[in-house]
């Protein structure tokens, strides 16, 4: 009879190789943190340029055609050969009013309607259908302007400062909103949760190699402001410096010896941690900030509106209509 033979000694477990420094760099799968911004898509970046390219193109455009009728006086204007073409019902006056005001309705309306109604939500971004509220919102405003030919008074003064009060409250707004941090969804992230993350990308320094008494080095902090007007000036300072202090940060970490690669990710923490300084330190002041100011713009806005279709009324009963 005859026995089996033995079974082969079953092979020693191998052990994982250690994970290489890129391997821990990736970011887990989920939303993205509050400091972290992500690099726009090249499309995103084309959309952008070309929003600010035709802006400018369009307003020179008709700022320097009609230049040498708008730097002339008052008194002048009507002797000018120009004055049947960019006086405020002239040929080419009258289509800048017309053709501005329209530009100002389809932003409003259209970021409106991408914002409040869901059927929207698959026809691109949000933050992109903002951007281009700002480029019909300040381009109509603009050629308007061009349409009074820098002389306004009575109900056209009104109308005409009312609007370049809105104009500037959406750029302040734009520039508060942006600068809150939020979700994936646009919702306010809260101050728990950004300790939280302050927390995690402590870890991340301290786990790429930075010895302890090297890592003030890249925790910029950011001082309280005394007030809202001063927060906005501490932004305003804060995103003027950026560029600087990320040299200086390159610099001192290769007088310290630090090697490339180990920079290289150094960096981009740094810059993650300041952003995060400055949301943690504004995000009181910049959250009343902007709900002050959405209390502020809407209702003016509606005042302009109101104000504008007033004008348009009494120009269209005297006979200034598209003619």
């Amino acid at each position: 009879m005859t026995t089996a033979p033995p079974a082969p000694p079953s092979p020693a477990p191998v052990a994982a190789p250690p994970a290489s420094a890129t391997a821990r760099a990736v970011r887990p799968a989920g939303p993205p943190p509050a400091s972290f911004r992500p690099k726009p898509s090249p499309w995103a970046r084309v959309y952008h340029v070309a929003l600010g390219v035709t802006w400018v193109a369009v307003a020179g455009f008709f700022l320097v055609w009609g230049l040498d009728y708008y730097l002339l006086p008052m008194h002048e204007r009507a002797w000018s050969p120009d004055h049947a073409l960019f006086r405020p019902t002239g040929l080419v006056g009258n289509r800048l009013a017309v053709v501005g005001t329209a530009m100002i309705a389809l932003g409003v309306s259209s970021y409106m309607l991408r914002k409040r109604w869901g059927r929207l939500a698959g026809l691109g971004k949000l933050r992109d259908w903002l951007s281009f509220h700002i480029f019909l919102c300040t381009l109509g405003p603009f050629l308007i302007m061009l349409h009074t030919s820098f002389k306004v008074g009575g109900l056209v003064s009104i109308a005409f400062w009312s609007m370049v009060l809105v104009v500037s409250s959406g750029i302040v707004g734009r520039y508060v909103y942006v600068r809150i941090p939020k979700t994936l969804n646009g919702q306010f992230h809260t101050m728990q949760e950004l300790e939280a993350e302050r927390e995690a990308l402590l870890a991340e320094i301290e786990a790429a190699g930075l010895p302890a008494e090297r890592q003030a080095l890249v925790l910029a902090e950011v001082p309280a402001p005394r007030g809202l007007l001063h927060a906005l000036a501490l932004a305003a300072r804060h995103d003027l410096a950026a560029r600087r202090d990320a040299r200086r940060l390159r610099a001192t970490l290769r007088a310290a010896g630090v090697s490339a690669e180990a920079q290289a990710r150094l960096l981009e923490l740094g810059d993650r941690y300041r952003r995060l300084a400055q949301q943690r330190t504004l995000l009181t002041p910049f959250g009343r900030l902007f709900r002050y100011w959405h209390t502020f713009h809407l209702p003016l806005a509606i005042v302009m509106a109101l104000i504008l279709l007033v004008h348009i009324a009494v120009a269209i009963a005297f006979g200034y209509g598209w003619t």
